[in-house]
């Protein structure tokens, strides 16, 4: 008897970090993170009027004037922003009205630049794992476990995946969990299979989702504890005359979010057993009720579960209540 044997070569090419520029986009994987290409800012709602401090990773310290008790918020833009990005800019200025709030900005800006939208997904995981690593650098300086407990970070679109890898960063290394994180209709193109590549309810000890342009822009399953689906989840009434429907849509999300910062009535809504139920006819407020208000945005509540669908004006203010 002839017995054959095919010997079969595996070779194992590890790949410790790229940087590489293709026309106008760069793109980043496991680098050394740069304050000349992510950087940090901090403001202050006990000085509003102030300009951002810029905080350096690399000497990290921070003033004596900066009320380490206060409450946390980490804001990352998603594709095309950066420090000043409109739709999350609004969200900034609101928290900035609260008392005793510290907002930190991370401008990915230079990883994240127009037409560059595949090179931004691929830099998701590098500005990720810097603002995991930032955090780590700043966790002594808020009394260590501290800036976990009481951090809430917000993510819109691409940000969004990177509060998941940020959070990956921190559990690994020390073992904790973020209080939450919130994120604004997460990305969806290129960002459909493997959980840990994106946001997911185990990212954060309480994960709450908006979603204002499912299945275009935005991821359209249910990715937290509890999801939003806001006037359907597709398409927003105050898109219907825009240029761009869908990217109006998706923008929105931050527009609700900042707006019920400091709303006084809120965006409420009504719990449905699933989204596609809600197509149905299944789920609406006049066939479902709720013992307890569920509230979206900044008042959400972290024991809220399920699939959420609220409705909204066409027009600012958007909360109805």
């Amino acid at each position: 008897m002839l017995v054959s044997y095919v010997i079969i070569s595996v070779i194992v090419i590890h790949i410790d970090a790229v940087q590489f520029e293709l026309g106008p986009c760069l793109l980043q994987y496991l680098e050394p993170c740069s304050d000349e290409v992510i950087q940090f800012y901090i403001f202050s709602s006990d000085r509003p009027n102030s300009a951002p401090l810029l905080l350096d990773p690399k000497n990290l310290t921070i003033p004596k004037w900066l009320n380490l008790n206060s409450t946390n918020k980490l804001i990352v833009h998603g594709y095309g922003g950066n420090l000043d990005f409109y739709a999350t800019k609004a969200i900034r200025n609101e928290y900035l009205l609260k008392n005793g709030t510290n907002i930190i900005i991370v401008d990915w800006g230079k990883l994240s630049m127009l037409p560059c939208y595949p090179g931004a997904v691929f830099n998701t995981k590098q500005a990720g794992e810097c603002v995991g690593n930032f955090l780590l650098k700043l966790a002594p300086l808020f009394d260590d476990e501290k800036i976990f407990t009481k951090l809430h970070m917000i993510g819109f679109s691409l940000g969004a995946h990177i509060a998941s890898y940020a959070a990956n960063i921190v559990r690994r290394s020390l073992g904790l969990a973020f209080e939450r994180i919130t994120g604004l209709d997460p990305a969806l193109p290129f960002f459909t299979t493997d959980r840990h590549s994106k946001l997911d309810r185990t990212d954060a000890k309480f994960v709450d989702v908006i979603h204002t342009n499912a299945g275009v822009f935005g991821k359209i399953e249910p990715s937290g504890h509890v999801d939003f689906y806001i006037n359907g989840g597709q398409t927003q009434p105050a898109c219907e005359q825009h240029k761009n429907v869908p990217l109006c849509s998706h923008i929105l999300s931050t527009v609700y979010f900042a707006e019920s910062i400091n709303s006084k009535i809120g965006f409420t809504g009504h719990r449905c057993s699933g989204y596609f139920q809600y197509f149905l006819g299944f789920c609406t407020p006049q066939s479902r009720t709720i013992p307890v208000p569920i509230k979206m945005g900044e008042p959400c509540h972290v024991r809220a579960r399920g699939i959420i669908f609220i409705d909204t004006n066409d027009k600012p203010p958007y909360a109805i209540g």
